[in-house]
């Protein structure tokens, strides 16, 4: 676990969002294009492709209702541009996108840009050298790039990936269901292991789940980590040569879990149940507590002007739940930002550098973390929090400490997929939580044996 302001991925800077203030100097500045002139409609035909993961949507002032949607227009305005270059994109969601391009690595057939998780996907692609550098995108300005934010993307002492932000941990009451019950909101925005039960038990019934874990898959299962540690335990130690989240700590949370799902307050199916799904129940008004991400409140936004979201829900944020004596610290995710697979062709190599700085000016970045409620990247990509809720519940999280759960681990990837099973293993009672985090903690400890 590191302090907030420490380097590495451990230190997005929350603090850096603007919240409740005006947008910083230069953050209204219009993108340039990228040499400054429109291309030569003479030149090479060039065609860029462009997978990119379901990030975010809704983006103002783009018609983006869908996932891929703001890419594609940027891609249009690219090629106005640029009039001999055609870019293709391609929507791949989070869940599928690792497969893919692994399938597309290996047969020499990757795109041309990536956008995709860094620390825990891309990192592995530029530790196999099939990546181009990106110096020459931020060359111009790159005191303008936070510089937490640039060593997340930077392997061996290069800069392989370039984030545009992230979006830290929040736990939402549904504001209308605990007002309906007469249930009591912690109004410093902090509630202990004990507090959260009491208000479940008033809350839930026939017709509302009170709150949904998920363990299908190893999607945001960041949360489900910091679950585990809600009674104090630690995920690993400092170097990551051993993990601990098997002691007694770690068993106790993972135990009141396991409580609450027998008492009848957890909504049923965890082991088949992912984050979307969670997120689906308390946009339909039948979740009490959702444990999710800061682009909660942006979705619920846009959920309710296109229908998506039942009128009656009213997210109130609060930050993650501790046993009565833990300190609270959060995870953050969406570590999200464009890689350029390695090109032999040296125009198009030029263009798709063209393309990523334009997607990365300062405005573009300010938009899409505007539309996720995220941390952004660029110091001129900083803007105004409008939302009441979400600008109260970050001064509380600007306090907290964030886990480091070594992303940038090599082995990361395989460590995600030895986790989710052994939760699936506890709630299924097919093992008890000591053994289901026992096996986990065995496989975490050989894979970092191996490095």
């Amino acid at each position: 676990m590191k302090k907030m302001f420490k380097t590495g991925v451990a230190a997005l800077l929350i603090t850096t969002v603007a919240v409740g203030c005006a947008s910083s100097p230069g953050a209204d500045t219009k993108p340039q294009t990228s040499n400054g002139a429109a291309g030569d409609a003479n030149a090479k035909p060039i065609t860029l492709t462009m997978w990119a993961g379901t990030g975010f949507k809704d983006i103002e002032g783009y018609d983006s209702k869908n996932y891929g949607d703001w890419e594609k227009l940027k891609a249009a305005e690219f090629q106005k541009l640029h009039p001999n270059v055609t870019v293709k994109v391609e929507s791949v969601p989070f869940s599928d996108i690792e497969q893919k391009v692994n399938v597309a690595v290996a047969g020499n057939n990757p795109p041309d840009i990536l956008y995709d998780n860094i620390p825990i996907r891309i990192s592995k692609h530029a530790r196999n050298g099939v990546l181009d550098e990106l110096d020459e995108v931020v060359k111009d300005d790159k005191a303008d790039w936070k510089e937490a934010f640039l060593n997340m993307g930077t392997i061996n002492g290069k800069l392989y990936a370039l984030p545009l932000g992230s979006v830290p941990q929040v736990v939402f009451l549904n504001k209308t269901l605990f007002e309906k019950k007469g249930v009591t909101m912690p109004q410093d925005r902090s509630w202990t292991w004990n507090e959260m039960k009491d208000a479940l038990k008033k809350v839930a019934d026939k017709n509302t789940y009170g709150i949904a874990y998920f363990a299908k898959s190893e999607q945001a299962d960041q949360l489900m980590v910091n679950n585990l540690l809600s009674a104090g335990a630690k995920w690993a130690n400092q170097d990551f040569t051993q993990y601990s989240v098997n002691n007694p700590e770690g068993v106790e949370a993972l135990t009141f879990m396991l409580g609450l799902q027998e008492e009848g307050l957890v909504a049923p199916g965890t082991a088949t149940m992912d984050v979307n799904a969670n997120f689906e129940l308390f946009k339909q008004g039948k979740l009490a507590i959702l444990n999710h991400t800061s682009p909660v409140y942006g979705d619920l936004e846009a959920g309710k002007k296109n229908g998506a979201v039942d009128p009656s829900v009213e997210a109130y944020g609060i930050i993650p739940v501790m046993k009565e004596g833990v300190k609270p610290q959060i995870t953050v995710t969406g570590e999200n930002g464009y890689a350029i697979f390695k090109q032999t062709d040296a125009e198009k190599k030029k263009m798709a550098v063209e393309f990523v700085k334009f997607l990365t000016q300062p405005d573009n970045i300010k938009a899409i973390n505007k539309a996720t409620y995220g941390i952004s990247a660029r110091k001129s990509a900083t803007y105004e929090i409008k939302n009441k809720d979400a600008s109260e519940v970050f001064e509380q999280l600007n306090k907290l400490d964030i886990v480091d759960l070594g992303k940038n681990r090599a082995y990361f990837s395989s460590l995600r997929k030895a986790f989710f099973p052994e939760m699936q293993a506890a709630f299924l009672k097919a093992k008890s939580p000591q053994q289901a985090l026992d096996d986990f903690v065995k496989k975490a400890n050989e894979l970092a044996a191996k490095k």
